[in-house]
Formats: structure tokens, sequence, C-alpha cells
């Protein structure tokens, strides 16, 4: 179905999505080719666009393009810029505050200072003793407080494929995070509001309850999950319905339905209005939560639709609610959130009646029926999204997904007529003991679900051309093969002879006789239905084939070495002409952040690595070796090397972190020492220059028996030195090994310890880098950088450039930066 507002809308937001994802240096070609198509439009060429009759809807396609790709090209100039303020005067009012064991988490409305007029995410630590200080224990939403506080606003992404925090507090309508640094003044007391009071009531009911599934179920009826223990988020994560209380669409798809099923006996414009309203109260019971207010904008144009006269309008709505949000806040096109949801919802409208025509359905009871075929169109649209987002699969998801829409379905609708009754304990305490319940045995399931071999895996990223394989198949099936199939052969025949005149005027000054022929056989050549699918199934799939393995930015030649930044710790990887692979170290890892999972992994997949040809780590250290075992759990590595410190590999902090039913003993463990060297092909080599001999009573042991390696390529090199300290530098140094290099990775995040200058005298590289995060050792030092500084090197940070890359090759060295 053609419908021209649908068409305008899609091209605006077509455009926003492209200046919002086209990198910054892309942006100025990308406006300059849309203003010379413009122009050839109105002024140079318009009949190829109008054709005898004048076709307004063009140039209107062509505006809505241009206006959303400026739009979304300019809206990362709304976000503030980074800044870290610490003992700051805050004035403000508090407009939510969320009550924990361990903290309290807030939003802010900063009413005076340097940062008047932003809204930040306040979190109030307690004291040592578990007590919230003072003032802190009375302050309600509402109130205005005064205190001091540690304020930062996030820098830009710098990782590839990580988590953007700047754009996740911009859309939310945040500027940063703050963190309270003493007791507060409470300067006014104000009125908290209705909905955050019903909210605060319900939780105080749950508490009689002191179970896993309170949290789970905060979370199902107002989108919070920040009760949920990371264990059962695992759980939910892996069986795929992680959704339920992390994207708030699902909640408010439950409310829609269960709204629209219980007002079913009223006339259908009463029945629509009734839902609409249902929407809006349980937005405002959730505390006007963004992506809340996101999806319900988005269920509120489905119900507006249905006043329409079938899928147009509904469609028509949808998009208008979209490019409404968009023209809101132009950072809403880049959120994983909204594009889920708007997905989602499209998915619903288009593909489900197309899904139920299938023969498989026909049997199925009809509630089911509909349900399933739901959630299969909701989980087609969105696939490459959660893919490209998450870089994980569940296997099992799509059944899980229709068995917890009516169990988590259910929980969501006793849960709300308890929260409606939650001013009497007797009346609610019933309706909270069976959702609870219903939990639990979800739980259950969930739990023996997850421990399934191959529940989820993890998926490599497929790239843009999988893209529009997948997205433009489903334009296909819905458009129809036949129909398809003939608007190629018509279009290919309407330019058939234009492209021969063309293809003749190039060929004229060819001498050859085999031009001439080609030439004949172009003019002449009759494009039946089977030659063309001949065509299309033969040289299609060649040429496909040779676009995906050979093409000019497919072709490597540079050796790439990439810091990742992965906070306070170490995880290097070196890519070789010919896709070789190599990690050292894996980040750090603690009880709450494994950076192996959340940003390693991720980073490799979203690289196409799923293999490595071998994994080094430098030394035992929590930071190092932290996230060895989440990469290898889901990389295969031909072999893992470790420094040969004999015995002390059978230390506590060496166990913990080798892979399980790694040891000594295994042939994929490989002991390395001063004098080995590492093949890695292509001309690329690893010269160990350390441990050179086991180094005891130091500053550091493990730090002064690390593996420190040398990277060789085209007469260039990278000094890679793990954690050593002065006295391996000077173990090494006195050695008399060449130490000059091109590139020099800091020992030991810039510590002090690390300062040998006889060595580091003697070298003079183009630039040092420095892998360093939020820490309380003061890395990097002052003593290290003054050092630099003085020599007039660049110094390339992680905390402050995020992940770095390094090309080497034959034009010299490059390093480019992540932010």
């Amino acid at each position: 179905m053609r419908d021209p507002w649908i068409i305008r809308a899609v091209a605006l937001l077509v455009g926003g999505l492209s200046g919002a994802y086209i990198p910054v240096q892309g942006r100025f070609w990308i406006f300059g080719i849309l203003i010379l198509l413009g122009v050839r439009l109105l002024f140079w060429r318009p009949r190829d666009f109008f054709g005898r009759l004048f076709r307004p809807e063009i140039p209107l396609l062509a505006a809505s393009l241009l206006l959303g790709f400026v739009y979304g090209a300019l809206a990362e100039r709304s976000l503030p810029e980074p800044l870290i303020l610490d003992r700051v005067e805050i004035v403000g009012l508090i407009k939510d505050w969320n009550v924990s064991k361990d903290k309290v988490v807030g939003l802010i409305s900063v009413e005076e200072g340097e940062v008047k007029g932003q809204s930040y995410r306040l979190t109030v630590y307690p004291d040592s003793l578990g007590q919230f200080s003072g003032e802190w224990k009375r302050v309600l939403p509402g109130d205005y407080v005064s205190f001091r506080a540690h304020l930062e606003r996030p820098k830009s992404l710098g990782t590839p494929g990580g988590f953007d925090l700047r754009l996740y507090y911009g859309v939310r309508g945040l500027s940063g995070s703050m963190y309270a640094q003493g007791d507060a003044v409470l300067l006014s007391a104000g009125e908290a509001s209705l909905p955050w009071k019903i909210r605060q009531q319900v939780r105080n009911r749950l508490l009689a309850w002191d179970s896993e599934e309170t949290g789970v179920l905060e979370g199902i009826l107002f989108g919070d999950s920040s009760r949920i223990p990371e264990v059962v988020q695992e759980r939910y994560k892996v069986t795929g319905v992680l959704h339920v209380f992390a994207a708030s669409g699902s909640n408010v798809a439950f409310v829609l339905g269960f709204s629209w099923l219980i007002l079913g006996f009223l006339p259908m414009r009463i029945r629509i209005f009734g839902t609409l309203l249902g929407l809006l109260l349980y937005a405002a019971l959730c505390g006007g939560n963004a992506p809340i207010v996101r999806a319900t904008i988005l269920g509120s144009a489905l119900l507006l639709g249905r006043l329409g006269r079938g899928k147009v309008a509904t469609l028509r709505w949808l998009f208008f609610a979209a490019v409404g949000l968009f023209i809101f806040n132009p950072l809403i096109i880049r959120d994983l959130g909204f594009q889920l949801s708007f997905a989602a919802a499209w998915g619903i409208v288009v593909l489900t009646p197309r899904i139920l025509e299938g023969k498989f359905f026909a049997n199925i009871p009809g509630l089911l029926r509909f349900a399933f075929a739901c959630t299969i169109a909701a989980q087609v649209a969105t696939f490459p999204l959660l893919i490209a987002a998450f870089h994980r699969l569940s296997l099992i998801g799509l059944l899980v997904n229709v068995f917890i829409l009516f169990i988590l379905g259910s929980v969501l609708e006793l849960g709300l007529i308890g929260v409606i009754l939650s001013f009497s304990g007797v009346l609610s305490a019933p309706l909270f003991q069976a959702s609870l319940w219903l939990l639990k045995g979800t739980n259950i399931i969930l739990k023996m679900l997850a421990e399934l071999p191959y529940a989820d895996v993890w998926v490599l990223n497929p790239g843009a051309i999988f893209w529009i394989i997948w997205y433009g198949g489903i334009g296909i099936v819905l458009w129809g093969k036949e129909r398809a199939l003939f608007t190629l052969k018509v279009r290919w025949v309407y330019h058939r002879r234009e492209l021969s005149i063309i293809a003749s005027k190039l060929i004229e000054r060819c001498p050859w006789e085999l031009c001439h022929t080609m030439q004949r056989r172009l003019v002449n050549f009759s494009f039946s239905p089977v030659v063309l699918n001949r065509l299309l199934v033969r040289w299609g799939g060649i040429l496909l084939i040779v676009f995906l393995l050979w093409s000019p930015w497919n072709a490597q030649t540079d050796l790439e070495v990439v810091m990742i930044d992965v906070g306070q710790g170490d995880a290097i990887l070196i890519r070789g002409p010919e896709k070789q692979a190599v990690l050292i170290d894996a980040g750090p890892r603690s009880d709450t952040f494994d950076a192996g999972e959340r940003i390693v992994l991720p980073y490799l997949l979203n690289r196409g690595i799923g293999h490595l040809d071998a994994l080094l780590i430098t030394h035992e250290h929590a930071d190092h070796i932290g996230g060895v075992r989440a990469v290898l759990d889901n990389i295969p590595a031909d072999w893992v090397g470790v420094p040969a410190v004999g015995e002390g590999l059978e230390n506590e902090e060496w166990q913990e972190g080798l892979p399980l039913g790694l040891t000594s003993q295994s042939e994929k463990l490989r002991m390395l020492q001063a004098g080995d060297q590492i093949d890695l092909g292509s001309g690329v080599w690893l010269e160990v220059l350390g441990p050179h001999q086991l180094l005891e009573g130091t500053h550091s042991d493990p730090n002064n028996n690390s593996l420190v390696l040398k990277l060789n390529y085209l007469r260039q090199s990278v000094m890679l030195t793990a954690d050593m300290e002065q006295e391996e530098m000077q173990d090494i140094y006195e050695t008399g090994v060449n130490v000059e290099t091109d590139i020099f990775k800091v020992p030991h995040h810039g510590s002090k310890f690390s300062l040998y200058t006889p060595w580091l005298d003697s070298m003079y590289p183009q630039a040092v880098w420095i892998s360093v995060g939020k820490n309380s050792f003061g890395h990097p030092s002052q003593e290290v950088l003054k050092y630099w500084e003085e020599r007039h090197i660049p110094v390339f940070r992680t905390d402050n450039h995020g992940t770095i890359q390094l090309l080497l090759g034959d034009n010299g060295t490059e390093i480019i930066p992540g932010r």
C-alpha cells in the first residue's frame, strides 16, 4: 500500500539515520551529493524524474531526505561537552528518589551554579557503617537541597560497538551523573508526586516477601531493573526475554493488551480511547520514565490508527509518532530502545497478517495463533538490531517468548490490580503473592532453559550486507517475488537502450574485434524471463561473492595494533595483514564487572573476529587476566601464552584467571621467556624480551615478571611492556637487547615505579601509549607525564582518547584515536 505521507515520513527518518550514523568525515561529501542530486532534479534534467507529468512528490521526498540528514547530523551538537568537577556546590530540585540497601539513586534538576538548568543522575552512598548521613535520610522528591558533589559529564564513545553513555543520558534529557560528597542541607520541603507515592507504597508492600522475584516484579510493573540481581538478569538475557523489564516496549504492550481485553465489551471508539487512557495512566505511574513515555507514544499511535479504515492508517500514525519523537529529540534516532520499539511495532502491524496466512498456523487455537505470529513478527523485524547491539543470539528465545508472553502478561495484570489496591495490604497481598508465585515458577523454568547447551551464542557482526539482504528480503516478500522480478525486468528493458548507446560510444574507440562482438551482443540481447532468471541466479551470485570476498576496502596490507579501552587494565589486539589475530590480555574483572564479556568480546565480534591465533597473558593481576575466561569461552584460540614463572603459575591468582582445565601440562599452554620469538606470518613477529629471569623480593614480583614483547613489521616496532617496573626494566636493559622502538606502551598504566630513565632515555619513540582508567592509585603519575612532556613526545591515553588504533605499513605509522 502506497501512502504519500508514510513515504515522506520514511524519507525524513532515513535521512536522519544517515546523518546520525555516517562518520563525521563523510557527512560533508554525502551532503554535497544530495545537493547535486537536487540541482539535477530541479534545474538540470527534471524530465528524468518527472516524465511527462509533473510530480511534486519527488522534490518533497528529496527535501525530506535532506532535512532529515542535516537534522540527524547536527543532533550530537546538542550534547553538553565532557566535564569533571569535584566538590562543586549544587543547589537543585529532587525529581526522583529510589532508596536501596547500598545506595540511593535519583534525578536532580540544578537550579544554581555552573551547570544551572541541567538535569543529572544523582547517587548517594552510605558511610562506612552502612548509614545515610543526616538530611539524606529525609530527602524526598520535590525537595530543594544543597550539597557538594563530584560531577561528571561523560565523554563521547571511544570504542566502536561499545555502550555510549553520553548518548544514553542525552536521549533521556540528562547531562551526566553526580555523586554526593558529605551531607545535604534541606532548603525547602516539597510534595512528592502521586505516582512516586504509589510506587513507594508498592515497594513497601513487597518488602514482606524477601525473594529475588520482588525485584523482577518491580521491573515488570515499572520498567525499573535496578533491584534485579545480576544472576537473574543473565538468566533472562540467555533465554531472550530480558526485554520484559529492560525494554519498556514490552511493559506498554502488556498494558495495551490487558486494557484492550477488559474493555472488549465497549464500542470500538470508546474501547480505543479507554485503552489510550490506560496507557497514559501507566506512563504516569512509571514517573515519566523516558523509555516508557516513548513506547507509550508509539503504542498510542497504533491505537489511533485503529480509528482509520485499515493498516495504512495505523502505519501512518506509527510513522507520524516516530517523526514527532525525532523532531522533539533528534538523538532518539540513534537510541537502541527507540529502534527496537519502532521496529517491533512495525513488524507486528505489517508482518503479522502475512505470517498468519501460513499453513502452519491453520490448526493453532486463535489466541495462541495470534500471540505466536506477533512474537515471530516482532523478532523478525528486530533481529539485525539485536545482533548488532548485543552480539548474542538466543536459540530458544522464540519459544520462550511465546511462553513468557502469557505468564508475564498474567503477572503484569495481577500486579497492576495489586498496585491499584495497594492502599490496603489485605487486598493487595493475595495479588502480589500470586504474581510472585508465577514468577518463581517462571524463574525455575528459565534457569533450566538457560543451562541448556547453546541456549544462546555470541555471534559475529554480520555487517551492512546482511542488513540489506535481511530487510531487502522482507521487502520482496511483502511486495511479492513475481512483482519484484517483473519490475526489475521492466526497468532493465527500459534502460537497456540508453545503456547500449553509452556502451557503444565507449567501445567505438576500441580497435579489437572482441569489443565489437560485445557491443553487438549488448544491443541485440533478449531478456526473456528464463534468461533473466538464469542471469540473476548465476551472475548475480558470482558478483555478490566477489563483492564480499574482494573489494578495495577489504584489502589490508597494514599491521594493526589496537589498545582497547577497558578502563583500569590492559587489552591489546594485534591484527596482521592476512587477518591474523592475537590478543594480549583481556581487561579487568570484578564481582560486578567483567571487561572481557562487556567490552573485549563485543569489540572482537564487532570486528568480525571469531578466532584467535593466540591469546597472551602478561601476568596474573586481575586487571590483565580478568576477562580472559569470558573471551575464550566464546572465541577459540590456537594456544595461550604466559610468562615462564615456574611454580608461580600454581598460585591462586593464576588459577582463578586461567581458563578452566588449562594447566601447565596442557598442550595449548606455552611458557614464554626472553629470547623466544613468535612468528605471526606476513613478515610480522613478536620478540619476547622478558621475563629474562625470575625476579623475587621486588616491589611487586608479579609486575616484575611480566611478559614483555616487541612487535616487529617492515623495520618498525611497537614495545608492549605490560606492568613491568624498574627492576624488570633494569634487568632487561642490562642484557644489551635493542630497546629502540617507534611506539612505546608506558608500563603499568603510567606508574611512578616504572620510570626507569636509563631505558627510556635510550629510545626515541614517535609516540607513547598509556592504558589507564579511573583508579585510586594515582595512575598515570605526574612524574611520568612530565618526563614525556619535557621530551616533546605525544602521549595517547585510553581514558582520554578511548580505544587507540595504530597502523604500520609501507607509509610509516598512523595513530587513530577512538575519541
